[in-house]
């Protein structure tokens, strides 16, 4: 029996190659992540905000070049500068208050420290 030694065959070869599917895998990974993000983020209340802001800005900007006739009557002036009058009194009365409790603060404490 004679056997001659021939060329070895060459390994069986994969329809592609693996190192390729890392990238792959990588960039859908990617994309999820980023859907992920977006997904959060148009359902949280800043996107609200930000969306409500556009709405409102195209609102204003329609209405400033439609309408000159709204304006502002004398009689919701006065009533507006009357109820300020009021909470400044208000702001006034409360800040009075808060001085005569600071002071009888302080002179409970300098009665009950030791040696004062």
């Amino acid at each position: 029996m004679l056997l001659l030694q021939g060329p070895t065959p060459p390994p069986p070869m994969i329809p592609f190659d693996p190192n390729q599917l890392i990238p792959l895998i990588g960039m859908i990974g990617g994309f999820v992540v980023a859907g992920v993000v977006l997904y959060a983020f148009f359902k949280s209340d800043i996107a609200a905000a930000l969306a409500e802001r556009v709405r409102g800005g195209i609102f204003r900007k329609k209405h400033w070049k439609d309408s000159g006739e709204e304006a502002i009557e004398s009689g919701d002036v006065s009533e507006l500068e009357h109820k300020v009058t009021e909470m400044q009194g208000q702001i006034a009365e409360m800040a009075e208050r808060l001085d005569f409790t600071e002071r009888l603060l302080a002179q409970k404490r300098e009665r009950s420290l030791p040696g004062a």
